[in-house]
């Protein structure tokens, strides 16, 4: 969370500006000062490590930042599936009772983390985090371990597809930091599902 400190004023993240002059606002500041966590972010702390960190611009007055243009804002689907159900890494993952549930990755925060969107066989995606440390065999079973019946697959990249047969590389050495992962079953004779 980075917290830049203006003239007139403060922003969060480069979120809206948020005025001196409004007394919730100055709570929130109060807080930092102290070293204690802002109560709006009370939450948050309890999913995730936060970490804070505040720029001193006082001398500069607050200019806002054009917004990026973002062309395609809706839902994609792989091709080949009606509509995929998306399954959210999350400590609140509501299960359908189809599925066996999502198993836990252990992370050391202490080390780089990065979120993989994962595509399974079934048409499912998931988005799971790992440390850019882990090994492609970490992501191998993590993904065998998503589903009851798992037969043989290997893991490639999205585009350009690429398929992750060393599976003793890092994440990091794979290059696939943030990377779109698609499990492909080895049963190449249907490729689409199709007989």
């Amino acid at each position: 969370m980075v917290v830049r400190l203006w003239k007139d004023g403060f922003t969060v993240n480069d979120e809206e500006f948020r005025s001196y002059s409004i007394p919730k606002n100055q709570d929130f500041l109060d807080s930092i000062k102290r070293g204690e966590l802002p109560a709006e972010w009370g939450s948050r702390a309890e999913e995730e490590e936060l970490e804070i960190s505040v720029e001193d611009l006082t001398e500069e007055n607050y200019v806002p930042r054009k917004k990026a243009f973002h062309p395609f804002s809706g839902r994609g689907y792989r091709l080949g599936s009606v509509a995929p159900r998306v399954v959210v890494r999350s400590p609140s993952v509501q299960e359908d009772g189809e599925s066996p549930p999502i198993p836990m990755v252990t992370l050391d925060h202490a080390l780089p983390v990065t979120s993989l969107q994962i595509w399974l066989a079934d048409g499912r995606r998931l988005v799971q985090r790992f440390n850019l440390s882990h090994r492609i065999t970490d992501v191998h079973d993590f993904v065998a371990r998503c589903q009851r019946r798992c037969p043989p697959f290997v893991l490639t990249t999205s585009v350009p597809i690429r398929e992750l047969g060393d599976k003793e590389l890092s994440l990091e050495e794979a290059n696939l930091s943030n990377a779109v992962i698609v499990q492909r079953p080895l049963d190449t004779q249907s490729p689409f599902g199709h007989s």
